[in-house]
């Protein structure tokens, strides 16, 4: 009885003990962030995997990213980082080679493209670092540029429609490879890029930039032409590779990507602020 009793004693000591202690309650952190994406222009290969090799929290990854594709906009730790570009594939001794590694510095709270470019077969496949900060564009007014991701040199000519006659002057001229634009602004409504070898006229790739999609009750506004705050890059890519994954692409191209959504911009118009 008496042991029963010294037992409970200590049970309700340890426990009056335990509920004494103080908790320390942590407050998570965030590092300091940029925000990357991936698009890959290596024309002579299948899909391409990418995978910092420094952490895993706060990285971005491409995952079976198609000639002329791009990731979305990955928060990552701001800072030296460290990349590794492989074949996707399931067969080990092919998607463990390594096509390219390269350490670029991301600066906190900017906002860029590492574009996959170059050769598979020669074995020239680099990361390249797109500066993606544009400038917020005036009330009703979008924002463009173009980057040439192909090769050669080329003029861009920015028009209403894919099928408008090109104006006496290109508006971005002499575009060499992996070189791009500064940005323009424009009002809201259809826009087209129109590539030609530069100092030519004979058109190479002619696409209208995307249309805004209808927004639903209450939403933030989609990114496009009549979204005013957004800003696009009209990326040029060549024809696909005879012989690889991507002999289908049987024509140079332009895509457009997002580098600014409306609501990016303070104050945005219908973004609630």
């Amino acid at each position: 009885m008496r042991l029963s009793r010294f037992v409970m004693l200590c049970v309700a000591t340890a426990s009056v003990a335990a509920c004494d202690k103080k908790v320390d309650i942590v407050t998570p952190t965030l590092p300091p962030l940029s925000y990357a994406r991936f698009i890959n222009s290596v024309a002579d290969t299948g899909g391409l995997d990418v995978r910092a090799q420094d952490q895993i929290e706060f990285s971005p990854v491409a995952n079976n990213l198609a000639f002329r594709a791009a990731t979305p906009y990955y928060q990552t730790q701001a800072g030296v980082r460290r990349f590794r570009v492989f074949p996707t594939s399931t067969n080990i001794d092919i998607t463990s080679k390594v096509l390219s590694e390269a350490s670029i510095t991301l600066p906190e709270n900017g906002r860029f493209t590492l574009l996959l470019a170059g050769s598979a077969r020669a074995g020239t496949v680099k990361l390249w670092v797109i500066d993606d900060n544009a400038a917020a564009p005036a009330a009703g007014q979008i924002g463009l540029r173009s980057l040439n991701a192909a090769g050669g040199v080329i003029d861009a000519y920015v028009v209403p429609t894919a099928t408008t006659a090109l104006p006496a002057s290109p508006t971005f001229t002499n575009l060499g490879l992996l070189t791009y634009s500064n940005y323009t602004f424009r009002a809201t409504g259809p826009v087209a890029v129109r590539v030609t070898d530069a100092v030519t006229t004979s058109v190479k790739a002619s696409v209208a930039a995307p249309a805004s999609p209808a927004a639903l009750t209450g939403a933030l506004p989609g990114a496009g032409v009549t979204s005013a705050g957004t800003v696009f890059s009209a990326y040029y890519f060549s024809a696909g590779v005879a012989g690889s994954p991507t002999a289908a692409v049987t024509a140079p191209s332009v895509i457009w990507f997002v580098d600014r959504n409306p609501c990016d911009a303070p104050a945005a118009a219908g973004c609630g602020q």
